[in-house]
């Protein structure tokens, strides 16, 4: 293995870079996130992945929107980390991000978040998306042993691609946790092959080569993209950005191994607060279409 260390002006990080590696993670036992992926090709279904907020519009409601998700067919969690300088995402959850913030979030908060949902029973897989500046700045030994004790499984963080990682990888796997990576419609071959061999838990793929946000209509090369990555790896699949309706999680799990659904969720949170809902009231508000996009993605696989 050879190490090549290389300045990186990304949030003025100097990250080092593991040049022409492969797959050198190395073996290990089945982690909460295989099993559950397991268990959906067993059972022929896709995931049902839904993103929320940490903190939007508090913490006590984001406790109950994760609770409802996960009673009404969610299969794994992500949650979104406020952050100032959003990376990939949309106006819709920009917006939430601001809002937490400006109700006081820090990371901390976070993992309060995770101990809480596991005390209430929640069991499901919980992955956090994060950025790396964040991640740098609570330290990156002491930010995954807190993820990890706290509840979390997993962690996305967009903003270190595989191969740029150093040992981050190695580092979350020593504590338990899955890093999982995302390919774009635009990665290249030879990067594509790098990501399928790095990521753990699942392949994030980005359905559109844009930010976050709800879409008509589905790129008419999305199967196409999700053939090409699962004949390079057995490590699921799942397809984030622009699903937003029961039809789109349906067929997405046609052909992927899970749906992920963020800003339609998010804004019928906001919609919730502008109509100053509470309560059950906001919360049902938000999980009714989370139980539809769950119905859909579970649709058995032919």
């Amino acid at each position: 293995m050879e190490w090549k260390s290389i300045k990186l002006f990304s949030h003025q990080i100097c990250i080092t870079i593991i040049e022409e590696r492969g797959d050198n993670v190395g073996n290990r036992n089945p982690s909460k996130i295989d099993q559950a992926f397991e268990a959906l090709r067993a059972a022929k279904r896709g995931a049902f992945i839904p993103f929320y907020v940490a903190g939007d519009p508090d913490l006590a409601t984001s406790q109950a929107l994760i609770t409802a998700a996960a009673a009404n067919g969610a299969d794994l969690i992500e949650i979104g980390v406020p952050f100032s300088d959003p990376i990939a995402d949309g106006p819709v959850i920009q917006a939430a991000y601001f809002r937490a913030l400006n109700q006081g979030f820090r990371v901390s908060h976070l993992f309060e978040l995770a101990r809480n949902l596991r005390k209430a029973g929640v069991a499901i897989p919980l992955v956090t998306m994060i950025s790396y500046t964040l991640v740098y700045k609570y330290g990156i030994d002491a930010f995954l042993k807190a993820a990890k004790e706290s509840g979390f499984d997993g962690l996305i963080i967009p903003d270190l691609p595989a191969g740029y990682e150093g040992d981050v990888a190695e580092r979350s796997q020593t504590v338990g946790l899955d890093l999982v990576f995302l390919i774009a419609p635009t990665t290249t071959d030879e990067r594509r092959t790098l990501i399928a061999k790095r990521s753990r838990g699942f392949i994030y793929y980005i359905s559109v080569a844009g930010i976050t946000g709800a879409r008509a209509a589905l790129p008419t090369d999305l199967a196409d993209n999700i053939r090409d990555i699962k004949a390079r790896t057995s490590t699921p699949v799942c397809v984030g950005f622009g699903i937003s309706i029961p039809e789109q999680a349906a067929s997405v799990c046609g052909v992927a191994d899970g749906a992920i659904v963020g800003s339609a969720l998010v804004r019928k949170s906001e919609e919730a607060t502008a109509l100053k809902l509470t309560g059950d009231v906001f919360v049902e508000h938000v999980t009714r279409l989370a139980k539809e996009l769950a119905t859909a993605a579970h649709t058995p696989k032919i």
